[in-house]
């Protein structure tokens, strides 16, 4: 099955699940179970991203409802299945991703999976960084480290080149893994990891629990080519924390970075909290005298600071600016085919109502998915979802085998959904 692709692989995933004779009232209701399950994960996760929306269209058709007693079990065997596939995290040491010939895709992991897992980003260059350097530096806590070494050493290393996909593999590695608890897992890096640790915690901040970036900044967008004015930090930055915890460093007297990223940074963020106040939980420790250096009392102050706040998967308030196509679900929303750089905001106010505020771009949302389930809304009870003020939806949502597939891929029990609305 994995070798298959395209319509033919999606015609015999949906013979699975058809009933012996074809007769469409025997498919209602049979959702796969045992070897059969199995084969129809697999082909899914397999297929690519046009395949499995085909897949899911089928299902919606062909299946009925799940019922709640179904889903407990159901979960379970979606989640025990995934965690035998894909590769395995190496338990310690130094490893090598794509196999110890490459030389390619290394890797430290330091640590037993416990309280929290700690993603520590190297700094470097064109040419320059190590992951020995970031363990080296960092690590202890009483926490598991990842110390992942950009595949290629460039200006910006963690997001050239398919590093960051690749770190994101890396910690779906660690979560199917059953070993790590997802609600706390933290990005941190040091120079330029902490510009990775700023964009890619940014960029997937529903994985992540917390963000510590130190003597390094967001990329930022200049009035002129003469880079004497800044005029904003890049799209899909600043917004992303209104829901994940910030703790960044930078020294006055920095020459390699000097503080001027930072401190407009800090600035446009208090605008963000004045203006949204009850999210962007952040702290700024700016000094002097410290050059690039780590802080005087190191790291693990501002670490142990990240460590007391566990992830919300489900908050009920977020904003999401897209800006990268393959990133199509952030907390509660799947958006396959996102308007990159729209600004949005999500609401879920009690009274088993959804908002939807689109505040830069078209605002158009048509192809994006709410995902629903506790503690957003009551199941049990009509849901009412309005855009910009106007409703779209007012009813009733069903448990389907097509939202179970479509967010199993991110290896996240609690981001496993199994409700949604199609706007």
């Amino acid at each position: 099955m994995r070798i298959l692709r395209g319509a033919a692989f999606g015609i015999l995933l949906l013979l699975a699940l058809a009933a012996p004779d074809g007769r469409a009232d025997e498919r209602k209701g049979r959702v796969p179970a045992g070897k059969e399950l199995v084969r129809v994960v697999e082909g899914y996760l397999d297929a690519n991203f046009g395949t499995r929306e085909k897949l899911r269209e089928a299902w919606d058709e062909e299946l009925a409802p799940l019922k709640r007693s179904q889903l407990k079990k159901l979960r379970a065997d979606l989640l025990k299945i995934l965690r035998k596939r894909g590769k395995k995290l190496a338990r310690s040491g130094s490893n090598y991703w794509f196999g110890e010939e490459s030389k390619r895709g290394k890797y430290i992991v330091q640590g037993r999976p416990g309280k929290a897992l700690f993603i520590g980003l190297h700094g470097g260059g064109v040419g320059a960084g190590s992951a020995e350097s970031a363990a080296g530096a960092m690590g202890g806590g009483g926490w598991m480290w990842i110390f992942p070494e950009v595949l290629e050493k460039t200006e910006r290393g963690w997001t050239d080149a398919g590093t960051e996909e690749w770190v994101m593999e890396l910690i779906e590695a660690a979560k199917r893994s059953g070993k790590v608890d997802p609600n706390r897992i933290y990005i941190t890096g040091h120079s330029m990891g902490g510009f990775g640790s700023w964009t890619l915690g940014a960029h997937h901040a529903d994985v992540f629990a917390g963000v510590a970036p130190y003597a390094g900044a967001p990329i930022p967008e200049f009035e002129s080519r003469l880079m004497q004015r800044i005029k904003r930090i890049e799209p899909g930055i600043l917004p992303s924390y209104f829901a994940l915890p910030l703790h960044f460093y930078q020294s006055g007297d920095d020459k390699n970075v000097p503080p001027d990223v930072n401190d407009f940074t800090f600035e446009a963020l208090k605008k963000l909290k004045a203006k949204w106040p009850d999210g962007f939980n952040f702290r700024y420790d700016r000094v002097e005298g410290r050059g690039h250096a780590a802080p005087k009392e190191g790291y693990l102050p501002s670490q142990k600071w990240l460590a007391s706040h566990p992830r919300d998967p489900r908050p009920k308030a977020f904003l999401w600016q897209p800006v990268l196509s393959w990133k199509r679900q952030m907390y509660w929303i799947y958006w396959g085919r996102a308007e990159l750089e729209a600004l949005v905001e999500f609401r879920a106010p009690g009274g088993n109502r959804i908002e939807i505020t689109t505040h830069e771009g078209s605002g158009d949302v048509s192809g994006m998915s709410i995902l629903l389930g506790e503690p957003l809304v009551d199941l049990d009870q009509e849901v009412v979802v309005r855009v910009n003020g106007k409703e779209r939806f007012r009813g009733k949502v069903e448990h389907s085998f097509s939202t179970l597939m479509m967010t199993l891929p991110r290896a996240d029990p609690y981001l496993l959904f199994d409700a949604r609305i199609d706007l």
